[in-house]
């Protein structure tokens, strides 16, 4: 990539680069007085000083540099600017640093991840917490289409969705498979996190590539009490999803009694049809869930037979 200068020739370039990476004060300082050196040279790997000495932790050699006036975010050939380098390492000080010398908050590597993305997938708190009042975006979306808000959900970090939340975070951006964070949260069974979402007032009728919502999904996965938090929060009972299975249909497949009568109770469709013509009563009939079907018959479950 032709990272490396040709200007003031390769030697001193090679020795200032070299001497960010093994925290060489003096010499960084002896070479930069020289006026001889290009101070955002890259190396090989495109990283410039200021993003070795930031990924290395070197806080004296990045103060040195920015007051300089390195280029704060010339990025390597993985995407990753000096900002993102010192996340990485968690390194409050030297993202404070950063900040407030002016970074771009918000550059993105090759995985579409920022500093914030990040912070938010390792659980660095503290550091999500500088990004956010620094200014950080916070609905960008990685290269599947993730937010920090959609990371944190699906990695079960309540602190940090709370966190985002009051941030005022977009909660109803949806990923590549057109997931919400309260999507997620429902299928991977993060029932603090759904609470937290619902509370907020995450849309619940969301629904994802393959036309499931938080609510479909919680059920077919028998989670009752984010069934039961989802119905209380007011979500549609009665959305189907690309076959035509609604919620009531999920559970009276899977025998799961409590979360049948959690819907019926709550007045759920019990004759919707899927795209076989098949109500809830005949899938269960089907199977032989015997306790399903009358509960269905007693509520009032039309009967093909």
């Amino acid at each position: 990539m032709g990272f490396i200068s040709s200007i003031f020739g390769k030697d001193k370039t090679q020795s200032f680069l070299e001497a960010s990476r093994s925290g060489q004060t003096e010499n960084i300082e002896k070479l930069l007085k020289s006026k001889k050196i290009d101070i955002n040279s890259q190396d090989r790997y495109g990283k410039t000083a200021l993003i070795s000495a930031a990924n290395k932790g070197y806080r004296d050699i990045v103060e040195i540099l920015i007051e300089s006036g390195a280029d704060l975010n010339i990025q390597d050939e993985n995407g990753n600017t000096a900002l993102i380098s010192a996340a990485k390492i968690e390194r409050g000080d030297i993202v404070d640093m950063l900040i407030k010398s002016g970074a771009d908050l918000n550059v993105q590597d090759e995985n579409g991840e920022t500093a914030l993305k990040f912070a938010v997938k390792v659980g660095y708190r503290n550091i999500a917490d500088q990004l956010i009042e620094g200014g950080a975006g916070l609905n960008i979306q990685d290269s599947n289409g993730e937010t920090a808000l959609f990371c944190a959900a699906n990695n079960t970090q309540m602190d940090l969705v709370a966190l985002l939340i009051k941030a005022g975070a977009d909660l109803d951006v949806q990923d590549k498979n057109r997931n919400t964070a309260l999507n997620t949260a429902a299928k991977n069974g993060h029932e603090g996190i759904v609470e937290l979402l619902i509370s907020a007032g995450g849309d619940l009728n969301v629904q994802d590539k393959n036309g499931n919502t938080a609510l479909i999904s919680a059920a077919d996965r028998e989670y009752r009490d984010i069934v039961k938090l989802l119905i209380e929060g007011g979500a549609n009972l009665n959305i189907q999803e690309e076959y035509g299975l609604s919620a009531l249909m999920f559970s009276a497949q899977t025998g799961n009694k409590d979360i049948v009568e959690l819907l019926i109770k709550a007045g759920a469709d019990i004759n919707i049809q899927e795209m076989n013509n098949n109500t809830a009563l005949d899938m269960a009939a089907e199977i032989g869930l015997n306790e399903i079907v009358d509960l269905l018959i007693k509520a009032g479950a039309d009967s093909r037979s």
